[in-house]
């Protein structure tokens, strides 16, 4: 005969829910290895952001033509006392041609007939406004290619009307006296291009 269901024993109205009741719980819990971890990553560029140590900035609009070469580059001044470490940049080429740019490594001291961009900020954005940064974001167009002795690392093809970008993530580093210099080359067509850059600094002892 079937039990009245006064008398039938119900998972959370038997013997679990009296267990419950007097402050145990009768099933397994979750090894120590297993419970949640309470730590939170942070990236690195973050904190230095929050120290105020990391910087972005752009150069102005270059026109390259007539047989003439543009550069940008991020220089790190010989007495600067920091280390810069290359975290992001981007190359942008609103002209209706493609062009050719550039990456080489070389002394700060090389590059001449430039204009420093004032198109730079700290990364925190604050008031009072953070320190300014030691690293100068430089740009020209029409110079003297002077580059010969330097180290080129790498070319990139910048399609018309696009944007290529990368993330070093730190791993390039510009001691005092040293540069990044992109260099864009005439090819023939009325070209043009923007260079943005972020990077962050730490002290060369420190």
């Amino acid at each position: 005969m079937t039990k009245p269901s006064y008398t039938r024993s119900y998972f959370y109205g038997g013997i679990p829910d009296v267990y419950m009741q007097m402050g145990y719980y009768p099933f397994p819990t979750p090894s120590a290895t297993e419970q949640l971890s309470r730590s939170v990553h942070i990236p690195y560029a973050m904190s230095m952001a929050d120290q105020c140590k990391y910087f972005m900035g752009q150069s102005e609009k270059m026109i390259v033509s007539d047989g003439a070469i543009g550069i940008a580059a991020l220089s790190n001044p010989l007495r600067s006392g920091v280390h810069l470490f290359v975290h992001h940049w981007m190359i942008t080429n609103p002209s209706p041609h493609p062009i050719e740019a550039h990456f080489l490594f070389g002394k700060a001291s090389s590059i001449t007939g430039t204009t420093l961009s004032r198109q730079v900020t700290s990364g925190y954005v604050q008031l009072p406004a953070c320190p300014a940064a030691q690293g100068q974001l430089l740009h020209g167009t029409g110079m003297t290619d002077t580059f010969s002795d330097h180290i080129h690392t790498a070319t990139r093809i910048i399609p018309a009307s696009s944007t290529v970008e990368a993330t070093p993530g730190g791993q390039w580093i510009l001691g005092p006296g040293m540069a990044l210099i992109v260099r864009v080359p005439s090819t023939g067509e009325r070209t043009s291009f923007y260079f943005s850059i972020d990077w962050w600094e730490q002290p060369v002892y420190g």
